[in-house]
């Protein structure tokens, strides 16, 4: 392999439905190869002198164009930012509703029929229709749709059980509390949802005509099929947001996201992600994943009077490479930081967000646990939401996070590091991004993702009512 540029990159496909896949679309999956031969498709068929490299891949680590001929460092960007880690789709969609249906038998065919429209979905090929000659489609825009429940299927604000199903509540599943940072008219409990889809895909005309077949052919579909002689909607949606990626991953800070995102090899993913049979959930939730939503804010007039350097030390990384401010670090690209002491300034700030939110100390806390045991996935998306009535841009972060067990990971890193003032020292002060109004929280919940489908006469969620 004399010349990288000979060779080419096909974004990885997202897992399909499947006996051997437990897990729902689009949470940790599509994911980069862990080798780099095997993302070249060289080790599965012929001619592949005839591909051309990905310009994202032939980048060096530091962010500057990678010589063609220089192998190793396209090799080394590769491990670094593409390895095990998730080939998010560049738009996503969330789309909120609650459920209306009468009883319990109603409900599990409202959740059989809404798994058929997730299938029918994910499994489309993009249409060669009315294309303009020359164009060039895709072999699949990659859709995943993954469908979470919130606690009110459970049991609603008021306490009732509308379906039976009070026994079945995940033990970690409750209306999301509020949080410092949190707008003042973010009220988590009065706009909890039944339920949450995240709909991914690489373009926005796709999730705009998925959306749009959920919310105007679902209920027409479902009385068609199931109440001709009582007609009526079983599903309200509602709460419609949208989202995009960045080839280069930052977002409106103009800090890369993600840097530190957990890499998807299997035990990361059992232990960090999804529930095991010995974590005392319900034994339906085997294999499932618990969804913190957050819609963040961003106050760009606020952010966009500091300089780079005071920037840099909010975040706790140099704003160009990515860097930690921390005077040391031990993996191949510098990017994990390492602190001589979790208590030391002389590594960055206190009150950085890096620092508050992975501190990363060589010693168990009071709970015994090891601070890379807090650790969740993350999949966030940039959001636009237009201009405000000053002429003001709101925009922002929707931090969608997926995780094996919320009070051990989300709470804890939130209310015991982030937002914590006395971490990890007295008088340190809350996430500084948050104490000086850079960020707000202003919308979100707590949902639970069901396993995946095991056959298509399944139905998400069908082990509840087993």
């Amino acid at each position: 392999m004399s010349n990288t540029s000979q060779y080419s990159i096909e974004l990885p496909l997202p897992d399909s439905i499947s006996e051997d896949n437990h897990y729902q679309g689009g949470i940790t999956d599509p994911i980069w190869p862990d080798n780099f031969d095997d993302a070249l498709g060289l080790n599965a068929g012929p001619n592949p002198t005839e591909r051309q490299v990905d310009s994202e891949v032939t980048a060096t680590a530091s962010g500057n164009a990678a010589d063609d001929n220089d192998e190793q460092a396209v090799r080394e960007r590769y491990d670094i930012e593409h390895s095990g880690r998730i080939a998010r789709q560049d738009f996503l969609t969330i789309l909120r509703a609650d459920v209306l249906a009468t009883d319990r038998g109603e409900l599990q065919k409202v959740l059989k029929l809404l798994s058929r429209f997730i299938v029918e979905e994910v499994e489309r090929h993009p249409s060669r229709e009315h294309i303009a000659i020359l164009e060039q489609i895709p072999k699949s825009y990659r859709v995943t749709i993954t469908l979470g429940f919130g606690v009110n299927l459970f049991v609603d604000s008021q306490g009732q059980d509308r379906y039976g199903l009070s026994s079945s509540r995940p033990l970690w599943l409750k209306a999301m509390p509020n949080f410092p940072g949190d707008a003042k008219d973010f009220d988590p409990a009065r706009q909890a949802s039944d339920l949450i889809l995240l709909i991914s895909s690489d373009h926005p005309y796709v999730n705009a005509a998925i959306t749009r077949y959920f919310g105007e052919y679902f209920n027409k579909r479902f009385i068609a099929t199931h109440c001709e002689d009582n007609p009526r909607p079983v599903l309200r949606f509602y709460e419609l947001e949208q989202g995009f990626g960045r080839k280069d991953k930052r977002e409106f800070l103009r800090f890369d996201d993600g840097i530190q995102n957990l890499q998807m090899d299997r035990q990361e993913l059992e232990r960090l992600v999804y529930v095991e049979e010995e974590d005392g959930e319900p034994a339906w939730c085997t294999h499932g994943s618990y969804l913190v939503y957050r819609k963040i804010r961003e106050n760009m007039p606020t952010w966009e009077v500091f300089e780079d350097a005071d920037q840099e030390c909010m975040i706790g990384r140099r704003k160009e490479s990515g860097l930690p401010l921390s005077r040391q670090s031990k993996d191949a690209g510098g990017l994990t930081p390492v602190y001589e002491s979790h208590t030391d300034a002389a590594d960055g700030p206190l009150s950085a967000h890096i620092r508050k939110v992975q501190p990363r100390r060589t010693t168990y806390d009071l709970f015994g646990l090891d601070d890379l045991e807090r650790r969740f996935l993350r999949r966030p998306y940039p959001f636009f939401d237009g201009l405000d009535s000053d002429g003001r841009s709101s925009n922002g972060l929707h931090f969608v996070a997926f995780m094996k067990n919320i009070q051990q990971q989300f709470e804890h890193v939130t209310n015991m590091w982030q937002m914590n003032p006395d971490f990890p020292i007295p008088g340190t002060g809350v996430d500084v991004l948050y104490a000086r109004e850079v960020l707000s929280t202003v919308d979100g919940g707590y949902y639970f993702c069901p396993p995946g489908l095991r056959s298509r006469e399944d139905y998400i969620g069908s082990g509840m009512f087993i």
